[in-house]
């Protein structure tokens, strides 16, 4: 495996541990009601970072095998086994982990006609989708009744132009705010990432645009711009959680960070996170002794369908049949990882491609 998929695989482990830490951890610290470490961490941008990562590598995998696994038609019918799949796992009952796969689905089908562009003008459509689509996000969230949306799951088909709706613009991951990450990491995938030089301009690009989102959400807090939509003035309010927002179609809110709120400031900072981490990430993988330190994490970030299932159904499983492997949930988190990537690690030496991967390649390539 080459160092820039190697440097891909590893972002994607750590999109996927972020994202456990979010749903076992949770995001508020229940005891004092302040934004929990993990929050701050990983709340509202380790699933960024793995939108980013989609795009990617749909754009490597489509310049690589474009008759093959980046087929028109392979790329659609694997975006319809993750809505399918999405739909099964938020439909289970008891399930917490609001489940992204059916987003992410429609974001795949939706990023292939921008992938015909130039790399000059799908990098220019990438920046303007970050900076407009929060806008247009918000003009739209008043005529389709934007309160905060739950589970998508199969009983939401029974409204099928609701279930359009959720799925577009008002559930948790809507589709036109977060094609924007994709495209940003279909452009990404347009560059040299084996070398160093560019992953450390990456890194440089994503954490000045991370540090500048920031600061400007806490001007805007400070200055009171955001008083009607967010409840905490003080810089807690940077990670403030969009079913705590007061007001969800004030202009305002555009200058909202926090989690999962499709402002500009947090589209932008959650793109700053994840441009930085995988810059960071390209470039550990340029030391040998690291590449072979985080084997185990390269395993799962190859196979991230068949880990988030896994996560899914453990998570749904505890909650259901009431066990836990610890009380604490920062050591249920750690045992849950260190179990999963351990497994990934195993299989991967033993078959290769994930179990899920395998299986919805082997549906998707076209026949003959």
């Amino acid at each position: 495996m080459t160092r820039r998929l190697d440097g891909v695989d590893l972002a994607r482990a750590v999109a996927l541990i972020g994202m456990m830490l979010v749903h076992i951890v949770l995001t508020i610290d229940w005891r004092t009601g302040h934004p929990s470490v993990a929050g701050m961490l990983a709340g509202g941008r380790a699933a960024p970072l793995f939108a980013l990562l989609a795009g990617l590598s749909l754009s490597l995998v489509r310049s690589r095998d474009p008759r093959g696994a980046g087929s028109t038609r392979a790329v659609v019918v694997r975006s319809v086994l993750l809505v399918v799949l999405g739909l099964l796992l938020g439909s289970l009952e008891s399930a917490t982990v609001l489940v992204i796969l059916a987003f992410y689905g429609v974001m795949l089908v939706a990023l292939l006609p921008f992938l015909r562009l130039p790399t000059r003008p799908l990098g220019l459509v990438a920046a303007a989708w970050l900076l407009l689509a929060p806008v247009v996000h918000l003009l739209l969230l008043g005529p389709l009744d934007g309160r905060y949306q739950g589970q998508l799951d199969l009983a939401d088909l029974a409204d099928p132009a609701g279930f359009v709706a959720e799925l577009l613009v008002t559930g948790t991951y809507p589709a036109l705010v977060w094609l924007g990450y994709l495209l940003a990491g279909a452009w990404i995938g347009r560059l040299p990432l084996e070398r160093a030089r560019v992953a450390a301009g990456l890194a440089g690009a994503g954490a000045l645009l991370l540090v500048a989102s920031l600061a400007a959400g806490l001007v805007a807090l400070c200055s009171g711009a955001v008083d009607g939509v967010v409840r905490d003035s003080s810089w807690r309010g940077l990670f403030t959680s969009p079913g705590t927002l007061d007001d969800v179609t004030d202009p305002a809110r555009l200058l909202v960070v926090g989690e999962h709120t499709s402002s500009s400031l947090n589209v932008l900072s959650a793109t700053g996170s994840a441009v930085l981490v995988l810059g960071l990430c390209l470039l550990l993988v340029h030391v040998r002794p690291a590449r072979v330190a985080v084997a185990p994490l390269l395993a799962a970030g190859s196979m991230p369908l068949t880990m988030y299932t896994l996560h899914v159904l453990w998570t749904w499983s505890e909650n259901a049949h009431d066990w836990r492997m610890a009380d604490d949930r920062h050591v249920e988190w750690a045992s849950q990882v260190v179990v999963l990537v351990v497994a990934a690690w195993l299989w991967r030496r033993a078959w290769g491609r994930g179990p899920l991967e395998s299986a919805v390649r082997a549906v998707s390539l076209p026949r003959g």
